[in-house]
């Protein structure tokens, strides 16, 4: 979704309109744009009040202990290039199917650890079932939730695919009688007993989050955008004035 902002209805009324003023249009337009999307050191708590503020807020609020690159980043508008893009970071990883999928919804991604204990299974999950951990790990994920790399190391170290255990530590598959689903299961007491540490789902859906995320941004662009533009304007031409490379003749807005 475009956020459109219209220039010519937020420029300044009250002023006698000079070839200055057109000969800084396209320039403040780009600072504004900017400070718009992410703040500038020319206006003071304009950070608290952009557009990227506005997208950590709502991200913060609606996603389950987001990382801190779990979050969105703009381009720079110059006075040749007049728009800002607005885009998920990419550094150090790609935050875009997490971000868009929390917008339109659908089915997540698989994630690399769930291929890998997939390949460690060697089969013994069906492919279209997906995995997820179980309240067994609770105690073994990170600050956001994840499943750390070295648990799935030990896991996949650890695991059978057969039912009987020949020393292994995790099976992998489906567990004989009842009505256990497939996924992999710790082993206590010499196949006494079968904990779930990860259960296989036919689909993971996100939920669409994220649906406010762009509305609030748009709003927000449209509540700071005018005066943004009316100060850099105003500051550029007075600037220009007391160098005294000014052109102050009437103009006409073009």
């Amino acid at each position: 979704m475009a956020i459109t902002l219209d220039i010519k209805s937020e420029l300044p009324t009250a002023i006698k309109w000079t070839n200055e003023h057109t000969k800084q249009l396209p320039f403040s337009v780009s600072q504004a744009l900017n400070a718009t999307a992410q703040g500038s050191k020319f206006l003071p708590g304009s950070k608290q009040k952009s557009v990227l503020n506005a997208s950590r807020g709502v991200i913060s609020s609606q996603l389950d202990k987001p990382k801190e690159q779990t979050a969105l980043r703009a381009t720079v508008a110059t006075k040749r290039n007049l728009q800002v893009t607005i885009l998920p970071k990419d550094r150090p990883y790609k935050a875009n199917p997490y971000i868009v999928g929390n917008i339109q919804g659908g089915n997540r991604p698989v994630r690399q650890w769930e291929r890998d204990l997939k390949a460690a299974a060697r089969q013994s999950i069906p492919a279209n079932l997906r995995l997820v951990p179980t309240t067994a790990l609770s105690g073994q994920l990170d600050t956001f939730g994840n499943v750390p790399r070295p648990v799935i190391r030990s896991i996949k170290s650890g695991m059978s695919t057969t039912y009987l255990s020949g020393g292994s530590n995790y099976f992998a598959g489906k567990p004989r009688g009842g009505k256990r689903p497939y996924g992999i299961y710790r082993r206590f007491a010499a196949n006494n007993r079968l904990q779930a540490v990860f259960i296989g789902f036919p689909s993971l859906s996100y939920g669409n989050k994220l649906t406010r995320l762009v509305p609030e941004m748009e709003r927000n662009a449209q509540r700071n955008f005018g005066s943004y533009l009316r100060h850099f304007l105003h500051r550029n031409v007075a600037a220009s004035v007391k160098a005294g490379r000014a052109d102050l003749r009437r103009g006409f807005f073009i």
